[in-house]
């Protein structure tokens, strides 16, 4: 859905390019603000498998109320409405509140699923399964990647095709995803005898709480009061923690592929022959290069670096991660200057007719394939940073908190969205904003690896004294089951 989301802001609710960025990454910021709530649920109450199921019949739901929004002439939704003479279609304006409340209802449906499924997934395997654990996790992406990959394609396709009057088909756009979701919740459901289902632990927020006072407030000492366990666990997730912080900016700029990147497009030429490809469109190269620049890290990229010693450790990967997604910026930023350059030749040869970047004919633009060195630049950037911070999240975690890790890992992702809101009106011109955003990029590069240096030894620690069974306790009910064969060498 995020695929078109901006394109129906701006085409059919009328927005301006800025609303528009500043809707879309609300609506980001609130999806990645939500799992903190859907992590509580898992991790205090009613476990993991339950809040998946739950929040998806609610995921369902927003998808089908934000389909019935756009329907128009059959909608209780609607604005307004024109008809067209020369093209015989009507144009059907809804209004904003039914989009509106169906965001609301997404964001909050995957607030229950996002931090869940990564690590419900990883609970089906030992704590002494690493490598299996670590392939889970990058198998896991590449499917979110593939699922992307035909919806980023087929959706802008459903979105061109003309339906109910109008030259438009946003409900069937919006629809099939909820579609394909009631699919997805039923084949969860009937797998449901399958799972290991590992209970709610408590209420570990208020734990950490109560240690974090006496650590800092307290007059004696803390592992007195609450034990060396709970300090301990205590102590792991601030570590986890740190490593988050400069996430935030990172995040600011991968979320700007379905929002700035797609605007860029919108004024470049997509001919190839008679087929022309759809500015939402583009970020379907995304997800196709993640599928197939995965295995590549996995076969060659990561191989080759052990064998002639570079670390490939979490932090080191993350670090040279943000260094790519400067870089993809700045590729970004040269070509909005390329296109730029264009206009003032434009103008300069046909002074009676200004154009300005806007208004320049496509055919006279550059091509919307000039992207993709930076989109393949940005892929590196997520293969390195954002299934490495999953495995992270999950492999560091103090075994309580894993949900509530991985949703305080996503809650960089609503910070990042945030920090886009606050910075898009620093300047309305989109070449400065591209450089601005690499600069940033680079000082977070750098803040990653001070904190990394940091904190990497204590983390590594506390993991090897989990493994050796001196804090885990659950992991003493998993070694009863009999190992997984799904990733085993």
């Amino acid at each position: 859905m995020r695929t078109i989301l901006t394109i129906y802001f701006t085409k059919k609710l009328s927005m301006s390019d800025e609303t528009a960025t500043l809707w879309f990454h609300e609506f980001m910021g609130l999806c990645y603000a939500t799992p903190l709530l859907g992590a509580i649920i898992a991790d205090c109450f009613i476990g993991k498998f339950m809040t998946i199921l739950i929040m998806s019949m609610v995921y369902v739901l927003g998808n089908a109320v934000m389909a019935l929004s756009a329907v128009g002439k059959f909608s209780i939704f609607q604005k307004s409405v024109s008809y067209d003479d020369a093209s015989g279609f009507y144009d059907y304006v809804p209004e904003f509140w039914g989009p509106l409340l169906a965001l609301h209802l997404i964001a909050l449906g995957t607030g229950g699923i996002k931090p869940c499924v990564s690590s419900f997934g990883g609970d089906q395997f030992k704590a002494t399964e690493g490598l299996q654990l670590q392939r889970f996790f990058s198998m896991f992406y590449f499917s979110i990647n593939a699922g992307s990959v035909i919806s980023t394609a087929l959706t802008p396709e459903l979105r061109g095709m003309k339906c109910l009057g109008e030259e438009t088909c946003y409900p069937l756009a919006f629809g099939v995803p909820a579609f394909f979701m009631v699919i997805a919740t039923v084949a969860f459901l009937i797998a449901s005898r399958w799972y290991v289902k590992i209970p709610p632990l408590g209420n570990p927020i208020i734990d950490v709480s109560k240690v974090t006072w006496a650590m800092f407030f307290g007059k004696e000492s803390p592992e007195k009061l609450y034990g060396e366990k709970k300090v301990g666990e205590t102590k792991q997730i601030f570590r986890v923690l740190a490593v988050f912080i400069p996430f935030p900016l990172f995040w600011a700029l991968f979320d700007q592929q379905s929002s700035r990147w797609v605007m860029q497009a919108d004024r470049m030429n997509g001919k190839i022959g008679s087929f022309e490809i759809k500015p939402d469109q583009m970020q379907v190269i995304n997800p196709a290069f993640v599928m197939c620049l995965i295995p590549f890290f996995e076969i060659v990229v990561y191989p080759l670096m052990k064998k002639i010693g570079i670390s490939t450790s979490p932090a080191f990967r993350i670090v040279v991660g943000m260094f790519f997604a400067a870089i993809a910026f700045i590729v970004c930023g040269f070509v909005e200057l390329a296109m730029e350059q264009r206009v003032a030749t434009w103008n300069s040869v046909h002074p009676d007719d200004p154009r300005e970047l806007s208004t320049m004919d496509k055919e006279h633009q550059l091509h919307v394939l000039t992207m993709i060195p930076q989109i393949f630049l940005i892929t590196c950037a997520e293969i390195l940073c954002s299934i490495t911070v999953i495995e992270f999240a999950y492999a560091y975690a103090p075994p309580s908190m894993k949900s509530v890790c991985q949703s305080m890992m996503l809650l960089t992702s609503s910070f990042g969205n945030l920090v886009v809101v606050i910075f898009t009106k620093v300047t309305k011109r989109d070449l400065y904003q591209y450089f601005m955003w690499a600069g940033i990029q680079i000082f977070a590069s750098c803040l990653m690896y001070l904190i990394c240096r940091r904190v990497q030894a204590p983390l590594e620690e506390y993991k090897r004294r989990t493994l050796e069974g001196d804090v885990v306790e659950m992991t003493e009910k998993q070694d009863k089951r009999k190992p997984s064969k799904a990733f085993e060498d």
